[in-house]
Formats: structure tokens, C-alpha cells, sequence
């Protein structure tokens, strides 16, 4: 391309051959004009003369025939697309098919030749350029957007309606933890990746909003796919609807606000705790307390506690060690506090060395002194620091909520009283506001420790209660009852430590022993007295024995050792336990029931609701409560409770004893509505195995009272 013969312009040529500024370049076509618009018009005839001017000159716009001296068809556009990549292009040709073929692969816009005059190509092109500058501008503010949107770390996103597609930005499926591989065009992508405590909520706001109850669509909410860690992002959009309101779509942009949810949980969790230790601060405890105040005792009798412990002489190790020294103290002692909450308990830093503890669901004072001592214990161990080593003591109040406080600062304002009541009686020991709780607490830790070693050393023998056949006047089993050979108080009923012997544990390891003990002694009267040829035996269970890991077992074991039959063995459960834990236990029942064991709900009629459970198949016998019992006063009596439930018992195959009978009314009238065994004083009291065995062999006549003989057992 040289001389003016190949470029025809009213511009001016540099000496390397460019043409300053913006300008049209036609090629293969002449328009016989030199300007359109503002913009000078340079003519060539060739492609390959276009494309050397294309390398140093820039067109606004570019008008090309497709049939050149050099080249022909789709490829003289294509080759020009490649050359000038944005730079608009007006195909001139007259075959409509391969117009169309221009257009789609970027062709700006296309005239046939014998159209092409300058009144219609100089508005054609005005038009393409003024579309261009709009799409450049276009172009400019999605950049701009971008730039924006990517500097303030946020992601972009759209959900396409009308095909279910979504896109997601680069930084978006970042956020969302997508990996590079992964296809995200999908809405799921996003919600699977939702936390599904948050699903609910963030699908209750993107309706809301598609129903136009809320303007804009907002929720932040948590992510876990793809992290190792719950990641919070913030959702933001925009539906767009057509014109009968429907949504056809929804953009908007996500922002990762972990960073941010983190600081304000750390704001927080400083505003409640004490920086130096971690634990609660003042403000923290005032309010866990004021809470455990406020719940209903649902457990008959539980309540709470509060711990005032303070650091005795604690200001010498700051003046001897300094106060870094003292941090650590101060760090050693939290963690050592901590170490012995259950769950539920909290532990806080008041002050200076001054820390408080709160423990719910106590009975009593018991637990809270078992804790103080603990305490007392732990504290006193030595702490390194440097190469020093330190001991340091601490005194303690203790006050429960068993006193009737009706607010956080009253309990806490007592333990303080009660701290500063245990430095003066000596320090390094705790102290209870309440001195004749203290007592109680006391007498309970003791009988605790002797119940201990009573089972250690076998301080306990068996007592049995005959259980009576109606019919025949025989003895049908024995109820197995404990009593403890205390060293100093003498015989004890289980009413003066098995309340004690279940909140310690020592009820399963005194249980067992009831159980061998009783299995070993129905045994031998079975094998060596005939009498008792076909004597049961009862013995009342705990709950804990019950679930005992390994009990059924273990009752197999004993009853072989023992050469009792498991037929023989009568296992009874209190209405509380069944209705309690009925259904956590029907399956250590039914291997109860596979074993050929019987079971027995005790006390039956103080909680009508386990009458329910007589239809489980799982028991063979009832015993009615002694208030039951009572309520019957002669055969003519208007009570029909004790002869509707052992109506009920009759009807589904289950014995009934009838237990407390104490008089021979009772008796006449248990007779009378079909009881056909009982058990209570009116037979015979607990007893050792020597007076029990002689009344297997020979039963008194228990039909004779005082007054005379009433009728006899045949007539019943």
C-alpha cells in the first residue's frame, strides 16, 4: 500500500503512513465520500492493504464488501474480526444466507451492495458507532462494577427463573467454596452448601420476597460444605418481573462476613469474661444464676448452689513474685476450677482473686461441700512458676438456693458472708451460711462414709416378709428386705440409708449383695424343706441395678450358683420407675422375660398411669400400695378401686398381693373380692431366716383374731 492510487482520505498521512485520529475504513467499496459524521473516510482495495493499515491506525468503523481482488466470503470478515477484535464491522453482500452467517460470528450490521449509497451507509454507520460508544460505556461501568464489587471482596450471582440456571462470579464461587472443576450453574450448589439450621430461614426470606412481602431479599446465614469450619456469608438480591409481576429472575451478590462474625463473637465473649483467666466475669455469673433462679424445680427438690472462693493472702505472692506471677497464679487456679464443673455449672473470675462458682440441680448441701473440698484440694496443690514453686489456699462460703433467695445478689451477697465466716474460723476451709443445713450436710457426708464401709466389711443380713396363699393358709414366696447391723445405732432399715445408698451409687454394689444373698437362702429352703418345695422369691430392684451393665447376665450366673430356678425369682420395679423409664428399660426387661424371670410392679395404684403397662405383657404380678390396701373395709365396703384393679389384674392373667394388710377385716374383705395372696403385719413382720423357715413349715392358723375364729378359707 503506497502512493495515493490505493488510499483515498481528506486526512493527512504521517510519514510512517498512519492518519491521525479515529477514521472510517472502507474496503474493496467506494462511497465517493471523504467524510462521515465527523470522521474522515480512507478507502483501500485490497484485504491485505487493510490489514497493513490496520497495524498502525485504529478504525472507528470498518465497511467491507466481501468480494475483494484478494479474497472472498466469510473469511475476509473473519480475518478482519481477528485483526481488530471490538472495532464494529459493515459487511457489504447481496446472498441474505451469508449476511446472516456474518452476523452471528460478529458482523456489526450488513447492506446489499445496490443499497449501499452514501444516504443509506453514512446513517447505517452513524448508527453502529452510536451503538458502539453506548456498549463501550456499557462495557466501562460492568468493569468499573467488577472492580468495585471485587475490591470490597464480594461475589456476584443471578438465579435465572425460566431455566433453573445460576451463575455465580469467580469471587462468588470462591465464597461458596466451589472448586475450579465444579460446575455451578445450578441453585443447589448454593443451598446444599447452607447450614441446615439456617436452611429454613434462608428459604423463608427468598419467598417472602418472591411474594413481594419484602422488597429486598437479605439473610445471613451459615456454610459448611467445603470448609472445615461453619463459614457465615451475606446474601443480597433483587427479583426482576415481567409485566404481570411474575419473577423471572433474582441477582445480587454474596459477602463472605466470617471475619466480621468472628470479631463480634470475640466483642462479645470479652464483654462476658475476664481476660486474664477466660472464665465468666461478674456480670456473666450475676446473670447464669439470676437464670437458674428462674427455672421451675421440676425434679422435686433439686436446686442450686453458689461457691465464694477467695485466694488467702494471695496479695504476698504479688509483692514477693510480682504481678506476672501472680497472672499465672490467678490462669493455674481458673483451670483448676474448672476441672471440677459437670456440665451445666459455670465458674467465674468476681475480681482480684476472688472466683465464684455455680452448680444447679443440687439436693441439699451435700454436692456443694463434696465441691469445696475438691476445691480446697486442687488449690492447695503447688504452681510452678519459673523456678519458684507456690502454694496458696483459699477459703470458701457456701449458700443454696434451698434457703428461699429471691434474686442472684442475695445468694451471692450470703456465700461472700459466709467466705469471710470461713477466714475467720482459720482460713483454707469453706464455710455453709446455713449452720443447721451445715448439720444436715454433715450427718448425710457421714452416713454416706459408714454406709461405704458397711458394704466393704458385709454389715447387713437379709430379712424376709412371708407372702400368704388366701386358699390354702401356706407361705406362697418372701419378700427379701435388707436391714444394717450398724455398729453404733444397731438394726437399720433400708428407710434410714436407701436414699442415700441410690445418690451415692452404693446401691448397686448393696443391691447385688441383697440379690446373691436372698437367691442362696430360697435355694436352700427349696432343695431342704419340703414345705417350701415351691416358695418364690420377691426382692424389690433398683433402677440402677436394672440398667447395670452386664445384669442380666449376672442374674443368670447367680441363680445357677444358687440351684434356684429363674421361675422361682419375682423381680419388682416401683410405678415411678415404670412410667420414668419404662420404655428406656423395655429391653432389659424382655431379657428379663426371656430368662423365665417374673416381674412385679410394686406399689401399684399411687400412679394410675402405669396401668398402661399391664397391657405389655412384660409383668406377671402386681402389688397393691398399703394405702390400697386400707381403702378396703369389709366385703361391703363402697371403695370399688381395689376391686376394679384386681378385676383388671384377673382379666389379664396377672397375680395380685395385696401388701399391708393389718387387720383381719382387711384380710376378710380381700377374700371376699378375689385377692388370692397378701403380705403385711397381720401375718408376720420381716424376720431373720430361722423364725421365717419355721413359719414355712408350720403357718399359724392366720384366720384366728383375738376376738374368735371368723369364717374359714373354704367358704371364700
Amino acid at each position: 500500500m503506497d502512493g495515493s492510487d490505493s488510499l483515498c482520505s481528506d486526512g493527512e498521512q504521517a510519514e510512517d503512513g498512519s492518519v491521525p485520529g479515529p477514521l472510517i475504513l472502507m474496503v474493496g467499496y467506494d462511497a465517493r465520500t471523504t467524510r462521515i459524521g465527523d470522521l474522515p473516510v480512507i478507502r483501500v482495495e485490497r484485504l491485505a492493504e487493510a490489514l497493513s493499515f490496520l497495524d498502525q491506525n485504529e478504525a472507528a468503523v470498518i465497511v467491507v464488501d466481501l468480494d475483494l481482488p484478494d479474497t472472498n466470503g466469510i473469511s475476509t470478515l473473519q480475518r478482519l474480526l481477528d485483526r481488530t477484535g471490538l472495532t464494529p464491522v459493515v459487511v457489504l453482500v447481496d446472498d441474505h444466507d451469508l449476511a446472516l452467517k456474518a452476523l452471528n460470528i460478529g458482523a456489526s450490521a450488513y447492506l446489499p451492495r445496490n443499497a449501499a449509497g452514501p444516504g443509506v451507509l453514512g446513517p447505517l454507520v452513524e448508527s453502529v458507532m452510536a451503538t458502539t460508544r453506548n456498549s463501550a460505556d456499557l462495557h466501562r461501568r460492568e468493569a468499573r462494577l467488577r472492580v468495585a464489587v471485587d475490591g470490597a471482596g464480594d461475589g456476584l450471582w443471578e438465579w435465572n427463573f425460566r431455566t433453573g440456571d445460576v451463575y455465580f462470579s469467580p469471587r462468588c464461587s470462591a465464597i461458596l467454596g466451589f472448586s475450579e472443576e465444579e460446575a455451578t450453574d445450578a441453585p443447589n450448589r448454593w443451598l446444599d452448601r447452607v447450614h441446615e439450621d439456617d436452611l429454613k430461614f434462608l428459604h423463608a426470606r427468598l419467598d417472602a420476597h418472591i411474594e413481594g412481602a419484602r422488597g429486598v431479599f437479605e439473610c445471613e446465614h451459615r456454610l459448611v460444605n467445603g470448609f472445615g469450619d461453619p463459614h457465615w456469608i451475606l446474601a443480597r438480591g433483587r427479583a426482576v418481573r415481567d409485566l404481570e409481576g411474575r419473577v423471572t429472575s433474582i441477582a445480587g451478590f454474596l459477602m463472605d462476613t466470617t471475619d466480621r462474625r468472628r470479631q463480634e463473637e470475640q466483642a462479645i465473649h470479652r464483654s462476658l469474661h475476664d481476660e486474664l483467666t477466660g472464665l465468666a466475669n461478674r456480670g456473666l455469673f450475676i446473670d447464669r444464676v439470676e437464670r437458674a433462679m428462674s427455672i421451675p424445680d421440676r425434679d422435686g427438690g433439686a436446686f442450686l448452689s453458689v461457691l465464694f472462693v477467695d485466694l488467702d493472702h494471695f496479695k504476698k505472692v504479688n509483692d514477693l513474685y510480682g504481678h506476672a506471677a501472680g497472672d499465672k497464679v490467678l490462669r493455674e487456679v481458673g483451670r483448676r476450677l474448672e476441672s471440677v464443673l459437670r456440665p451445666g455449672d459455670t465458674v467465674a473470675r468476681l475480681g482480684g482473686d476472688e472466683f465464684g462458682i455455680l452448680l444447679v440441680n443440687v439436693i441439699g448441701a451435700e454436692l456443694s461441700i463434696h465441691i469445696a473440698e475438691r476445691v480446697l484440694q486442687l488449690v492447695s496443690q503447688p504452681i510452678a512458676v519459673g523456678r519458684n514453686e507456690m502454694v496458696v489456699n483459699a477459703s470458701i462460703g457456701i449458700a443454696t438456693s434451698e434457703s428461699g433467695y429471691e434474686d442472684a445478689a442475695s445468694i451471692i451477697d450470703d456465700a461472700d458472708l459466709a467466705m469471710y465466716r470461713a477466714k475467720s474460723l482459720g482460713r483454707s476451709r469453706y464455710q455453709i451460711c446455713n449452720p443447721t443445713m451445715h448439720h444436715k450436710a454433715m450427718s448425710r457426708i457421714n452416713l454416706e462414709t459408714e454406709l461405704r464401709q458397711a458394704v466393704d466389711h458385709h454389715q447387713f443380713e437379709m430379712h424376709y416378709q412371708p407372702i400368704v396363699d388366701l386358699d390354702s393358709g401356706q407361705v406362697a414366696g418372701v419378700e427379701a428386705m435388707v436391714r444394717w447391723q450398724h455398729p453404733e445405732q444397731g438394726i437399720l432399715t433400708p428407710s434410714h440409708f436407701i436414699e442415700v445408698a441410690e445418690t451415692s451409687g452404693l446401691i448397686v454394689p448393696l443391691g447385688w449383695r441383697v440379690i446373691e444373698d436372698a437367691c442362696n437362702q430360697v435355694g436352700s429352703w427349696r432343695r431342704d424343706i419340703p414345705e417350701a418345695e415351691n416358695v418364690f422369691l420377691s426382692v424389690n430392684v433398683s433402677p440402677k441395678i436394672l440398667m447395670d451393665n452386664g445384669m442380666c447376665d449376672r442374674l443368670q450366673a447367680t441363680l445357677a450358683k444358687a440351684d434356684l430356678p429363674a421361675s422361682a425369682m419375682i423381680l419388682e420395679f416401683s410405678e415411678a420407675v415404670i412410667l420414668d423409664q419404662g420404655d428406656r428399660a423395655q429391653g432389659r426387661l424382655e431379657e428379663l422375660r426371656a430368662l423365665g424371670v417374673r416381674l412385679a410392679i410394686d406399689d401399684f395404684g399411687l400412679e394410675h398411669g402405669s396401668i398402661s403397662q399391664l397391657d405389655r405383657k412384660l409383668f406377671n404380678m402386681l402389688k397393691l400400695d398399703p394405702t390400697i390396701t386400707k381403702r378396703v373395709n369389709g366385703v361391703s365396703s363402697g371403695d370399688r378401686l381395689p376391686s376394679s384393679l384386681i378385676g383388671i389384674a384377673a382379666q389379664l392373667g396377672i397375680e395380685v398381693v395385696a401388701e399391708g394388710v393389718e387387720t383381719s377385716e382387711q384380710l376378710e374383705a380381700l377374700c371376699g373380692i378375689g385377692c388370692r395372696m397378701a403380705q403385711g403385719f397381720w401375718f408376720a413382720t420381716p424376720a431373720v431366716p430361722e423364725t421365717v423357715e419355721n413359719t414355712i413349715v408350720t403357718p399359724p392358723r392366720w384366720w384366728v383374731n383375738p376376738r374368735g375364729v371368723w369364717k374359714s378359707w373354704q367358704q371364700y
